[in-house]
């Protein structure tokens, strides 16, 4: 099964899924999935098995949705990211922050909702790759 790049076009601000470089689905300009550094996120199964995406945002902007048990690679140049992820009204999160750096290039997080009393939150945590999904 070949990685999902999830891409942000610079130019236009279109989210697409790509499988390798290529251009924007909407605007035309190129996207490189190629960058120093990258985010591997992988969706838990929820604990209902909920089928609505959860929505990414990295430094607040739009990265399109995650489904349940999805893995994605979001390519990124060096710096620091907060991450948050949402779901319909649910938007309590402990949006973490990612410092990607020569040193330490590649993340890998697990996202999962936990029940609340009131109000579900999400949990985003760094792991260790060898636990992340393979395929």
């Amino acid at each position: 099964m070949a990685r999902t790049f999830r891409m942000r076009c610079p130019s236009c601000g279109n989210v697409q899924n790509m499988i390798a470089s290529g251009p924007c689905g909407k605007c035309g300009a190129p996207l490189n999935t190629e960058q120093p550094a990258a985010i591997s996120v992988y969706r838990m199964g929820n604990f209902m098995g909920m089928a609505n995406g959860f929505g990414i945002y990295i430094n607040e902007q739009p990265y399109g949705a995650i489904g349940n048990k999805e893995s994605l690679v979001i390519p990124l140049p060096y710096g620091d990211y907060k991450m948050h992820v949402v779901c319909g009204m649910n938007r309590k999160c402990n949006d973490p922050v990612f410092r990607l750096s020569p040193e330490d290039p590649y993340v890998c997080v697990k996202v999962h909702m936990k029940p609340g009393f009131i109000q579900n939150s999400f949990i985003i945590e760094r792991v260790d790759p060898s636990t992340m999904p393979q395929g």
